[in-house]
């Protein structure tokens, strides 16, 4: 299993969200129906180099950005889900997903989106994939 179908996996352990977990974008959503949500955008990541040629170890960035009625809500999914990346760092993530070396997240940015009335919190991240050491 690759990183984004086990970071979904591993996403989905958030009950608050109800599995409404969503790639880039989410169905329109209102103050009054469909939220709370999380959207995470991730890529294939960079895989390290030497001087005999690319490893398969890699640093993996990712964003995810929770969304919620209430600021309250918000906070409560956001400490959730740094608890959950933090809990990453050395082991593998997801079924047969790939082994996390280390996640280093950046400060957790909060905004106030006046047009749907919804709060939102982005959390941007590093994950460094690699080989187990004890395998």
């Amino acid at each position: 299993m690759s990183f984004e179908p086990a970071l979904v996996q591993e996403l989905k352990t958030i009950t608050a969200l109800e599995n409404r977990i969503y790639p880039l974008t989410a169905p329109e959503a209102t103050a009054s129906s469909g939220v709370p949500y999380l959207i995470y955008a991730s890529s294939e990541g960079l895989r390290d180099k030497t001087l005999g040629g690319h490893l398969e170890s890699k640093e993996v960035r990712a964003e995810l950005n929770i969304i919620a009625k209430k600021y309250s809500d918000m906070k409560a999914i956001t400490k959730q889900a740094v608890a959950l990346l933090v809990g990453f760092e050395g082991r593998a993530i997801g079924t047969d997903g790939p082994f996390i070396q280390e996640i280093i997240y950046q400060s957790p940015v909060e905004i106030y989106e006046n047009q749907p009335d919804l709060y939102r919190c982005v959390v941007e991240f590093s994950a460094f994939i690699g080989e187990d050491d004890d395998q």
